[in-house]
């Protein structure tokens, strides 16, 4: 999207405006075609909001790029409506009642609103549970520097430290609030073990990391059983 400037974006937008504006000329002005023209005004304008808003968020997630699609395709659906009613006034002199075009206008659009509102909650909550998983991944991360930091300073015990780094690197970032009490026990069981590192205690290392790997066990099943 960073290759379509907001300049372009309003150049494209005006000149569908333009089209739109040409049939004022060829075809009779009646209040099912002004009607019409409204609306598709309306879409247009709306799709350029739309794609700017895209623009302008700096992202590409698919729903981003679902904003001006679903604003695509209400204008695509509209315009065809109305194009198949005001040709027919045209040639056939039949005209659809003004009152029941506008209301089909108007619920076609509140649908395509409750759409881009729905897209948009969808999103916040989307990027809310992103932010929550990048946090709990720098923690695991963090979690296992220190267990590493502690393998360099107790070479002996690596084997036992490094098995309990790879199960922290490995679980699954996903949290839930309900598993707060094994995640703090985990937190607790590798401060356990480096203080057993600071003070040399070689002998209580292969039980704090049997312990730890259990922690970890238990917290990756109920996490599995909550989703």
């Amino acid at each position: 999207m960073k290759l379509i400037s907001k300049t372009n974006i309003l150049l494209i937008c005006g000149i569908m405006a333009a089209v739109a504006s040409v049939f004022l000329l060829v075809l009779d002005i009646t209040p099912l075609f002004i009607s019409a023209y409204i609306f598709a005004v309306i879409g247009i304008g709306a799709l350029g909001l739309g794609t700017i808003y895209l623009m302008q968020s700096g992202k590409s997630y698919p729903w981003f790029a679902s904003f001006p699609m679903t604003i695509w395709s209400y204008l695509t659906i509209q315009v065809a409506f109305s194009a198949v009613f005001v040709i027919r006034e045209s040639i056939f002199n039949w005209s659809f009642p003004t009152k029941w075009f506008c209301l089909i206008h108007i619920i076609m659009l509140a649908v395509t609103a409750i759409v881009l509102i729905t897209l948009n909650t969808g999103k916040d909550y989307i990027e809310a549970r992103g932010a929550d998983v990048k946090e709990k991944v720098i923690s695991m991360k963090m979690i296992v520097a220190d267990l590493e930091a502690a393998m360099t300073n107790m070479p002996s015990m690596k084997s036992e430290i490094k098995a309990v780094a790879d199960a922290l690197r490995y679980s699954d970032p996903m949290s839930n609030p309900a598993l707060a009490e094994y995640e703090n026990a985990i937190g607790d069981s590798v401060v356990l073990i480096e203080n057993a590192v600071a003070k040399g205690d070689e002998q209580s290392i292969p039980a704090l990391c049997a312990a730890l790997q259990r922690q970890i066990k238990d917290r990756n099943n109920k996490l599995k059983l909550m989703k």
